[in-house]
């Protein structure tokens, strides 16, 4: 008997190495129904049917009382999974709602987009899912009328991950369009027997390395860890590093933004008696949370509150979440940010770590007075107030442009070189990556926009006013200044995330023209010391 090909989309998934039975990838309550399948007398694979379930529309609540249910009509839901041994591996086709038979964490992760990247032509995108490497990453899918380059797409190579991409393939036989994330999704002209054919030659692009010489090379510098039996296994490897108290790469942060105006100190339990730190530190941690062994329960348990000067909490979070990590395994350095683990190629962290210090020859030559205040705010002032003939004080003296969606605030003091000094407490990648971007939006408006400029001059008092402030600034004539209050004894180590938003926005500046010079702040050595301890 011939069957006519008709045109079938396939989501195509490859099981993890470990996986070898079909039973295997299935969740334990998973209903189904079993059939093996045998095209030309040869057994194939094995067809999972989904049981059928029907529904009323989740609308039909609307009407309740005013049409009977039975008129609405009902929502049938029907998928199968179609698994496949092939080339030593699990393939797992699914149709419909088939996916939701598979159990969490059997799938290899960005199966497909690896191998969409090398069947589809580089320059017929037609669209991309991406996330950001932030605190709270955003989820955005871009499409195009028409297929384009990645160039046209906006995405940032340093600080963007890939989820998903569509595009037309390179060959005919993999249809007109293929998409990749985890599954390999595919729209062909296909028998039953021809499965094995195409899945050998999915498995081929698969393991091709051919992307990384073009357009996509920079994919896998950074990925999410979304293998669960990995994340496990990189928490259990911080865990034995913080019993045995081997914290040189690991160390706590803010994950996110910090109101350093209010925030004056953190406690690491809510009770009454409950020890005041001026900043978060790793092994002050674990010594107030471990007194009897910890693991990563209690990590995700316990929390750190950030208060201020009355003791009320301004903000807490978990103290898993406050851990920043770096551990290396197998050619890959694995980074813990704001409760999330990032892969990270070997020769990409030292390719940007290398770029950081080199960054130090940077380093601001004048010096600031230490730290030794209650707000962020207070430091600013001092300073200014210590020589008004040297400094203004901008902070939180914002400036709204008629065409800015929000206010821009120029710096936190003016230097009467013309430098614009920006003022932020240590923290973790989004806190410093709000400090990075806030110089850089500054900065930017300096040089493209006169209105900025002088509603700039008119914040400065009379002896610190910029002559000539209406004409676009020359080259190194301004010079923009990071300045991070940091407790570390030797020199300022940031977050790797960090280093990569300092490199993106020392870039950009440096293309307007301006200096770029990063400062550390150091702490008092009495500061560094102080406690509050509750009363007796």
């Amino acid at each position: 008997m011939s069957f006519k090909t008709k045109k079938i989309v396939l989501s195509v998934y490859v099981a993890k190495d470990g996986f070898k039975a079909a039973e295997q990838v299935l969740k334990p309550d998973a209903e189904f129904t079993k059939t093996s399948t045998n095209p030309d007398g040869n057994e194939l694979g094995t067809l999972f049917i989904k049981n059928s379930t029907s529904n009323t529309p989740p609308w039909a609540p609307l009407f309740s009382g005013i049409v009977a249910p039975e008129k609405l009509g009902r929502n049938q839901s029907t998928g199968a999974l179609f698994v496949v041994k092939e080339q030593g591996r699990l393939f797992l086709i699914c149709f419909g709602q088939g996916r939701y038979l598979l159990k969490t964490g059997c799938i290899e992760p960005n199966f497909g987009l690896h191998t969409a990247l090398n069947i589809l032509e580089p320059e017929s995108i037609r669209s991309i899912d991406k996330s950001s490497l932030e605190a709270q990453p955003k989820q955005a899918r871009e499409q195009s009328g028409e297929a384009v380059g990645l160039q046209f797409f906006g995405i940032d190579i340093e600080r963007d991950l890939l989820r998903a991409i569509t595009g037309s393939p390179k060959e005919k036989y993999f249809g007109k369009r293929v998409s990749g994330g985890d599954p390999f999704k595919i729209s062909v002209e296909i028998q039953l027997s021809d499965i094995r054919e195409l899945l050998r030659k999915i498995w081929a692009a698969y393991n091709d390395d051919s992307y990384k010489n073009g357009p996509f090379s920079w994919i896998d510098h950074i990925g999410e860890v979304k293998d669960k039996e990995l994340h496990h296994d990189l928490d259990k490897q911080l865990v034995e590093k913080l019993d045995l108290r081997d914290i040189v790469h690991v160390w706590l942060c803010a994950p996110r933004i910090i109101d350093w105006d209010r925030v004056v100190g953190f406690r690491y339990s809510k009770g009454n008696k409950a020890i005041q730190y001026h900043d978060t530190r790793i092994d002050e941690c674990l010594d107030e949370i471990a007194k009897k062994g910890f693991d990563i329960d209690l990590l995700n348990r316990r929390r750190i509150l950030a208060v201020d000067e009355n003791g009320y909490t301004v903000f807490e979070d978990t103290v898993y979440r406050f851990i920043y990590a770096e551990l290396w395994r197998d050619g890959l350095a694995y980074i813990l940010n704001a409760g999330k683990w990032y892969a990270v190629n070997e020769d990409y962290v030292k390719r940007v770590q290398e770029q950081y210090e080199a960054s130090q020859s940077k380093r601001y030559k004048k010096k600031l007075p230490q730290y030794d205040d209650k707000t962020e705010g207070a430091y600013n002032k001092r300073v200014a107030d210590s020589d008004p003939s040297v400094f203004a004080l901008l902070d939180r003296n914002n400036i709204l442009l008629p065409d800015a969606a929000s206010p821009i605030e120029p710096c936190d003091l003016y230097r009467r070189e013309k430098e614009l000094i920006h003022v932020k407490r240590y923290g973790g990648s989004s806190v410093l990556s709000h400090l990075f971007n806030q110089g850089l939006v500054s900065g930017e408006l300096l040089q493209s926009s006169m209105q900025f400029r002088k509603m700039f001059n008119d914040k400065l008092p009379n002896h610190l006013k910029i002559d000539d402030i209406e004409n676009m600034p020359d080259r190194q004539e301004y010079t923009i200044v990071y300045a991070i209050i940091s407790e570390q004894e030797k020199g300022l180590n940031v977050p790797f995330f960090s280093k990569i938003s300092l490199k993106h926005v020392v870039n950009r500046l440096e293309a307007f023209g301006f200096n770029v010079r990063l400062a550390k702040i150091p702490v008092s050595d009495i500061k560094k010391k102080t406690k509050l301890c509750p009363p007796a």
